[in-house]
């Protein structure tokens, strides 16, 4: 078995579609329309798993967040380093959340526009 998909509810899709091709190098792989949501499959090329994104027609504004749900985690390009991904994200939009330097390992966490955390995991040579 392998990880599919983790699903994020969104009010923005448009601005969270942007944030990940912008901050990771996700790419939009399938829209599905209903009647009454939207869904957004964006996946990092090369991958399978994907990040879906749920609009409910109608919802605008950003969810409360679960207190079980934790955070997505993204591991660095190869030829990235810890600091270039983090400020590469916190240019995309991203919130200045858990910077390298304050993280007591090789990770660091930034917020995305609604404000779900994102590890970012330095990639190691063997990766």
């Amino acid at each position: 078995m392998k990880l599919a998909h983790t699903m994020l509810r969104t009010g923005s899709p448009e601005e969270m579609i942007k944030f990940y091709k912008n901050a990771f190098g996700f790419e939009l792989r399938e829209k599905k329309e209903m009647d009454t949501f939207t869904l957004y499959f964006l996946r990092h090329p090369g991958q399978t798993a994907e990040l879906e994104l749920t609009y409910n027609h109608g919802k605008d504004e950003k969810y409360e967040k679960g207190e079980g749900f934790g955070h997505i985690a993204i591991h660095t390009d190869s030829d990235q380093s810890l600091q270039d991904a983090y400020k590469k994200a916190v240019e995309a939009g991203g919130e200045d959340y858990r910077p390298p330097d304050e993280c007591p390992g090789d990770y660091a966490f930034v917020k995305d526009p609604e404000g779900y955390e994102v590890e970012i995991l330095a990639r190691s040579a063997s990766q």
